[in-house]
């Protein structure tokens, strides 16, 4: 018996119970999915595109986190066997869909595939969508006080970190100090390492809480000039929408008490004046 989509997010993935990916699930999970054949399609920042054949996910597309052909473009990794290349292929679907559920999303939804699907959606393939979400939400949960961002904060290298760049060592966490230049986010470093982006991004996260790293504070784009005029609007920086975010699936910190203040409130701002 089909677990209800309702029941998969809300109860049992509440770091899925954010609205914009609860939609994603619903339609993944769905009770109509299990014999649809197509791509659900994720608007956002990253985004991207799950191929579903016969209600199973054959692949996660997203440009947040490195595919298959990435992955095996690594030493080493072009001569795996079909069960390891199944297993490669299920490894970056996850990875996927933690990219997109780590961003920022728009909504989502399906383009059908009614004859003759190519190849890579042939019936057998992929993994179940339920599987796939309990897998998301275990990286999400992982990383919930880790407060990195994969896709919107930038690394650098503290004094500790640089010290420890120093010494000839191997290992995950020193190929990523080694990419560290302090413009490049984990999604950066994912794909210049060849590696998943989920486990750069909790090696990140590590490395932070060991001051071995550190998020500076936004720089200005090389292209735009330090001294801009208010009285030009078109030289004013513009925001990106959700670059602050707020809409990430990662929660934020826990909010701190406010003391009340017994001084008397001021008057609100006339209509007249600009707000501040």
């Amino acid at each position: 018996m089909t677990t209800p989509a309702r029941l998969t997010v809300r109860q049992r993935l509440p770091m899925l119970g954010h609205k914009p990916i609860r939609q994603v699930a619903t339609e993944l999970t769905g009770l109509t999915t299990h014999t649809r054949t197509g791509i659900l399609h994720v608007a956002g920042d990253p985004g991207g595109d799950f191929q579903v054949a016969c209600g199973r996910v054959v692949a996660v597309l997203s440009p947040g986190a490195p595919g298959v052909a990435d992955l095996l473009a690594r030493p080493g990794c072009a001569s795996m066997g079909d069960a390891e290349l199944r297993a490669l292929a299920a490894m970056a679907a996850i990875d996927g869909t933690f990219a997109i559920a780590a961003g920022w999303i728009d909504g989502c939804y399906w383009n059908e595939i009614p004859h003759d699907p190519p190849a890579e959606f042939a019936t057998g393939t992929g993994v179940e969508p339920d599987w796939l979400l309990v897998q998301t939400e275990r990286r999400l949960r992982a990383l919930a006080n880790g407060r990195v961002s994969p896709h919107r904060n930038r690394l650098s290298l503290t004094g500790l970190g640089t010290s420890e760049l120093g010494r000839r060592a191997t290992g995950l966490h020193h190929e990523i100090l080694r990419k560290v230049n302090g413009r490049r986010t984990c999604r950066d470093i994912a794909f210049l390492l060849g590696r998943s982006l989920y486990p750069v991004t909790a090696a990140a996260a590590r490395l932070l809480a060991e001051d071995l790293l550190m998020v500076p504070p936004p720089y200005l784009d090389d292209r735009t000039s330090t001294t801009v005029s208010a009285d030009d609007p078109a030289a004013l920086p513009r925001r990106r929408r959700g670059a602050s975010g707020i809409n990430d699936a990662l929660p934020p910190r826990s909010p701190q008490a406010v003391l009340r203040s017994s001084a008397p409130r001021e008057r609100p701002a006339s209509p007249d004046q600009d707000a501040p």
